[in-house]
C-alpha cells in the first residue's frame, strides 16, 4: 500500500476512497454544491429584481441624508453574500494550502486566481447595484442645477436686504430668519454635491473583505510565517 490519507489510499498506481472520502464526495460536497447553487440562484433573482426596480418611477430625493438619494439601504447588500464569500474562499484556500504544503507549489502561483476570485466575489456583492448608478448620477446633476437656481434667488434677496441696505443693524441680522434659512440651504446643497451614485455602506464592504481575507489567511501562512507577516504589516503601518 502506498500513500494513505484520510480521504484516499494508494494501491500500486491506483487510488481508492476511504469511508471518509466517500462521505466527503457523496455528502459534504453535495451539500456544499447545493448551497452554492442556491445562493447563486438567489443572486440571479436579486439581480433581476434590482434591474426592474431601477426602471420604476422611484421618488428619489437629492437631499436625502443617506447621500444616495434614499437608496442607501442597498449598500447593505454585500452582507448577504459574505457567507458565500467566506465558504468559497475557505474551500479554495484549503486546496491551495494543501498544494503549497505537500506539492511544493508557491503562494505567488495563485496570485492570478486569487485576484480573479476576489473580483468575482465583489461582482456578486456589488454588481446588481450598478443598475441604479445612472439614475442617481442624473439625480445629482439635476439636483445641482435646480438648487443652484434656488440658491441664486435666495442669495440675491439676502444680499439686497442685508448687505446693500445700510439702514439695518447687526441686532436685526442676528434675529432674522433669513440667516437660518441660508445656512440650512447651504447644508442641503452640500448634501447634493456629496451624493454618491453608487449605494455603498462602509461596514458592509468591510464585512465582505473580511469574509475573503480571514479564510485566506491560513493559505498565506502556509508559506509566509506569521512572524514575518506581522513584521511586514508593522513596518507598513510605521
Amino acid at each position: 500500500m502506498g500513500l494513505t490519507t484520510q480521504l484516499s489510499y494508494q494501491v500500486g498506481s491506483e487510488f481508492y476512497l476511504t469511508l471518509v472520502g466517500w462521505y466527503a464526495v457523496l455528502v459534504s460536497a453535495t451539500i456544499f454544491q447545493f448551497l452554492v447553487a442556491l445562493t447563486l440562484w438567489k443572486w440571479l433573482l436579486w439581480t433581476l429584481f434590482t434591474f426592474k426596480q431601477s426602471k420604476l418611477n422611484l421618488r428619489l430625493m437629492p437631499t436625502h441624508p443617506d447621500q444616495n438619494g434614499g437608496l442607501g439601504f442597498l449598500g447593505l447588500t454585500p452582507l448577504a453574500f459574505a457567507p458565500l464569500a467566506f465558504a468559497a474562499t475557505l474551500v479554495i484556500g484549503a486546496v491551495w494550502r494543501d498544494q503549497i504544503l505537500h506539492q511544493g507549489t508557491h503562494l505567488l502561483s495563485y496570485r492570478g486566481p486569487g485576484i480573479a476570485l476576489f473580483v468575482i466575489i465583489v461582482f456578486l456583492g456589488l454588481g446588481p447595484l450598478v443598475f441604479f448608478v445612472p439614475r442617481l448620477a442624473a439625480l445629482r446633476r439635476k439636483g445641482i442645477l435646480q438648487y443652484a437656481i434656488l440658491g441664486q434667488i435666495q442669495s440675491v434677496e439676502f444680499h439686497a436686504k442685508w448687505v446693500l441696505n445700510p439702514a439695518r443693524n447687526e441686532v436685526e441680522l442676528l434675529d432674522a430668519p433669513e440667516v437660518s434659512t441660508l445656512c440650512d440651504y447651504g447644508q442641503a446643497y452640500d448634501r447634493i454635491e456629496k451624493l454618491n451614485p453608487f449605494p455603498t455602506d462602509k461596514a458592509a464592504l468591510l464585512a465582505l473583505v473580511l469574509a475573503v481575507a480571514i479564510p485566506a489567511l491560513p493559505t498565506v501562512l502556509a508559506e509566509i510565517p506569521i512572524t514575518v507577516l506581522l513584521k511586514s504589516l508593522l513596518s507598513a503601518l510605521g
